[in-house]
């Protein structure tokens, strides 16, 4: 990168490179400026030689809690809580659309990403997860999307119906519960789970095991895995699930979770978000 980034960590070593989501005050949530400088990170490793894994982990105690909420970070060009009457779903179709071309042009990255997870991995987080190729995670680490119940739906839908089933996927969402670590791991989502003192080593050890097979090799062994799932429709699906995300945002539940934003702030309605849904 020709600017340094101001929300990440990078460095490489041994044919890998290590990239650290570094906002720990928030939690490692997603933002544009976030997202733009992994993105920014990604394409230069794409054609580095001298790179052939990838391994994206967290600095403090999550992983990433998903998308920003405040105002100043909003993902899309139309914060909810200026808008009482609901955003213009013309425009968020369109914003909600180029989110779902940033995830699946990192689902064609050429080379392995591995997620190290030491802590809550949850909503919008799940999608990093879900364009990733292997996930490690600490006994401590949990993976959900709380805000199924009242905010909408992702629109990779953390590939969980391709990952965990149907069965669990509809489970998830319609409860907003998590999954441990371990439950994680019994349904597919992860690869390993290991202790959290063990967490650095176990990833690093299994991008060094990756990174001795040649370069060229590993991005057709990813091209062929990846090619069942495309040809089984992922693009045409997520794509769909966009324009029913934008449907969500229209809902008289999404819209007073953000007009209690707008008029006693975040704290407030996160809270009465618990008090409905537990």
């Amino acid at each position: 990168m020709k600017v340094r980034p101001t929300s990440l960590l990078c460095e490489a070593s041994d044919k890998i490179l290590t990239i650290t989501l570094n906002r720990p005050q928030k939690l490692n949530a997603l933002t544009p400026t976030l997202l733009a400088e992994l993105k920014a990170v990604l394409d230069d490793a794409a054609i580095r030689v001298d790179i052939s894994v990838i391994v994206i982990k967290a600095a403090g105690r999550a992983f990433c809690v998903g998308y920003d909420l405040n105002a100043s970070d909003w993902i899309t060009s139309q914060y909810p809580a200026d808008h009482p009457s609901g955003v213009d779903m013309t425009q968020d179709k369109k914003d909600i659309m180029a989110l779902l071309d940033y995830w699946l042009d990192m689902w064609r990255f050429p080379k392995p990403i591995i997620c190290q997870v030491q802590g809550a991995c949850l909503s919008g987080a799940g999608e990093l997860l879900a364009v990733s190729d292997l996930v490690v995670a600490s006994e401590a680490a949990s993976f959900g999307h709380p805000a199924s119940r009242d905010l909408g739906i992702p629109p990779t839908v953390f590939f969980w119906p391709l990952t965990i089933g149907m069965r669990k996927t509809k489970e998830l969402l319609y409860t907003a519960k998590s999954l441990s670590a371990k439950d994680a791991l019994t349904h597919g989502l992860i690869n390993k789970v290991v202790s959290a003192q063990t967490l650095e080593a176990e990833t690093w050890a299994l991008a060094e095991d990756i990174a001795k097979t040649p370069v060229d090799h590993l991005m057709i062994l990813k091209q062929a895995t990846q090619n069942f799932y495309d040809n089984m429709g992922l693009e045409k699906s997520t794509r769909q699930a966009s324009d029913l995300d934008a449907e969500f945002h229209q809902s008289p539940t999404f819209l007073a979770f953000f007009r209690l934003v707008r008029e006693k702030g975040m704290k407030a309605a996160l809270a009465e978000r618990a008090r409905l849904f537990g």
